[in-house]
């Protein structure tokens, strides 16, 4: 007997989210993916607690974890998040999860159901984006600008939508170092929007996964969750991109009046208890030393990109400056196509991401994403210049 698995396919399976298939190539420059930062990274110190907890701690591996995860993380996580994030926050109101993206897939299960409407940035991540998309929320992107979201616009938004019936669901924002365009959201837009959230009754989700990766410039407006009082605000974060991707570690916080449907969905999948505790165990002594050595990593990486834009593209395209995180939003005329155009970059080895891969609507073909983290300062220096000259070829960068 032959099986059909088309007819034997659940009626449940979310749809599936078209993304260019250039995306999947392996190249040589990758400027598509935010990678944790290779030559920064820290193995032989890793390797040295990996051994140190498996021989002490080991035979906890033989019991399931707590349904949020590692007690001793999540108290670490709670400490860093007052310390540095202004946020004061209970061990038993963080859980551990399979990477930012499996953080906020546990809020999107808890929350969003088919047809609610969600309000986003202006671009946003594709990974969280398709996650609303799969779950089909209906999206209403919000206009940016230099200091991150425009608070007025979301307002205009939601009286729009509750004029029409339709009371939107969450704010969802990724507020440091945003996610493609290298935005902070400013501390007076902080406080703004959470005059609206709770003038509305639209709670905020906020993604700080890029908190760790200032370079320079001003200190980080504090976080939202810390700033609210009234539990209008959840939080998102993440080790992966500090650590190692591969190690899938990020956490989520919210406010008590959040739990009982988060109790429900047991806060999604569990991260690798081991990996919890490797993490805890090596940032506990190590991160401000480890997290200097990925800022001076990452600057030589952004400033190598940073020059050879300024080199190779004409002053027709714009970018951003951005002072962390690990990518650069560049802008060129209108008319251009970089979402048709991918295709030619990957096969000179070159990938980026389109601009409408982080709206809804599709929209912003004439932008894309350009992250720093993975290639090396003399490696990125060589694919700005295969990429222009792929934009020159496609008639870009014609005056």
């Amino acid at each position: 007997m032959i099986f059909n698995y088309e007819q034997l396919t659940a009626k449940s399976l979310p749809p599936d989210i078209y993304m260019p298939p250039g995306l999947a190539a392996d190249v040589k420059y990758v400027f598509s993916v935010t990678y944790t930062d290779p030559d920064a990274m820290e193995l032989d110190g890793l390797a040295k607690v990996t051994s140190d907890v498996v021989l002490r701690e080991g035979r906890n591996l033989a019991s399931y974890p707590p349904v949020q995860g590692d007690l001793g993380l999540r108290e670490f996580i709670a400490r860093e998040l007052e310390q540095k994030r202004g946020a004061t926050v209970s061990v038993d109101n963080i859980f551990l999860s399979s990477g930012a993206g499996g953080a906020c897939q546990v809020f999107v299960d808890a929350f969003i159901d088919e047809g609610d409407y969600v309000l986003m940035d202006q671009f946003c991540y594709h990974g969280s984006l398709n996650m609303f998309l799969k779950k089909g929320a209906q999206i209403i992107h919000n206009e940016m600008d230099d200091l991150g979201l425009i608070p007025e616009k979301v307002e205009k938004n939601i009286q729009m939508l509750i004029s029409q019936g339709n009371r939107p669901k969450m704010i969802y924002t990724i507020s440091v170092f945003h996610n493609p365009t290298g935005i902070t959201l400013s501390y007076e837009r902080r406080k703004k929007l959470i005059e609206i959230s709770k003038k509305y009754g639209v709670p905020i989700l906020e993604n700080e996964s890029y908190a760790d990766f200032r370079i320079d410039g001003p200190d980080l407006p504090q976080s939202m969750i810390g700033m609210d009082e009234s539990g209008g605000v959840m939080h998102i974060s993440a080790f992966t991109k500090l650590m190692g991707c591969g190690l899938r570690l990020g956490f989520g916080v919210f406010p008590e009046q959040a739990r009982p449907p988060l109790d429900i969905i047991k806060y999604g999948v569990s991260p690798s208890h081991l990996t919890s505790m490797v993490v805890h165990e090596y940032l506990k002594s190590h991160k401000t030393e480890y997290v200097a050595n990925v800022e001076k990593s990452l600057q030589s990486k952004r400033d190598a990109m940073l020059q050879s834009l300024g080199e190779y593209f004409p002053p027709s395209c714009t970018w951003s400056e951005p002072n962390g995180g690990m990518m650069i939003w560049v802008k060129l005329p209108e008319g251009c196509d970089t979402w048709s155009a991918l295709d030619r970059a990957v096969e000179r080895g070159v990938k980026y991401n389109p601009g409408p891969v982080f709206r809804s609507d599709r929209e912003g073909r004439n932008q894309l994403r350009l992250t720093f983290s993975h290639n090396s300062p003399e490696e990125i220096k060589e694919g700005i210049a295969i990429l222009a000259d792929v934009f020159e070829k496609e008639g870009f960068f014609n005056e």
